[in-house]
């Protein structure tokens, strides 16, 4: 099984949910955005395309039977933590990273989905990152960067890395990192099994 079969379960699991059908193109593709929009969430309420992908990614990995999800306790960082829900995504395969899904409140969106991995979890990306109708991009955006998000775990090719004021996420779509740091040395030297920072996490493919 590859990555691929996986996200085509997914999309048709997808298509049966109440807000699978939700799409919106991207407001700002021919136009400026306006600073009104800063400041406004305009229709929170179709932002439920988003906990509906996540939700079909968790089915079908346990439909697949890549792994076993069980609810648990929202971590410390996820918004709104007093309502969140939170998801522990297990693997079958021996030393591929565990999965935490967070669906949360947060700008009147009730479905706003963040992803953690480690133990304790370390969030990694949250989608949307912001609901105001100026950083709308459109629907398609917003699924694709979940599905990049559970990717770039799956993979085997993930690595998180902090340290006292710096840290590193290396994902499907290269590296984001917030600090001072030779970056790309500090990936090599990863690769090459030698820890760095004061934190470090990584872990094998989910599939043979």
């Amino acid at each position: 099984m590859e990555i691929h079969d996986v996200i085509a379960e997914v999309t048709r699991r997808f298509t049966t949910h109440p807000s699978g059908g939700t799409r919106w193109d991207d407001p700002h593709e021919h136009r400026d955005i306006a600073d009104a929009e800063y400041s406004r969430v305009s229709e929170p309420e179709r932002y439920a395309v988003v906990g509906a992908r996540a939700r079909s990614w968790i089915e079908a990995l346990e439909g697949l039977k890549l792994g076993t999800a069980q609810s648990v306790e929202a971590p410390p960082w996820a918004h709104g933590s007093t309502d969140a829900r939170a998801v522990l995504i297990t693997p079958v395969k021996a030393d591929a990273l565990s999965i935490v899904v967070v669906m949360q409140s947060t700008e009147g969106i009730e479905d706003a989905v963040a992803l953690g991995v480690g133990d304790p979890s370390v969030l990694i990306g949250m989608e949307p990152f912001c609901g105001c109708d100026a950083c709308d991009s459109g629907s398609d955006n917003l699924l694709t960067a979940i599905d990049d998000l559970f990717t770039g775990i799956m993979n085997g090719e993930f690595l998180y890395a902090e340290g006292k004021d710096w840290k590193l996420t290396v994902g499907v779509n290269g590296w984001s990192a917030s600090g001072s740091q030779d970056f790309d040395s500090l990936i090599d030297k990863a690769r090459a099994g030698t820890s760095i920072g004061r934190l470090m996490i990584t872990g094998d493919p989910w599939f043979t």
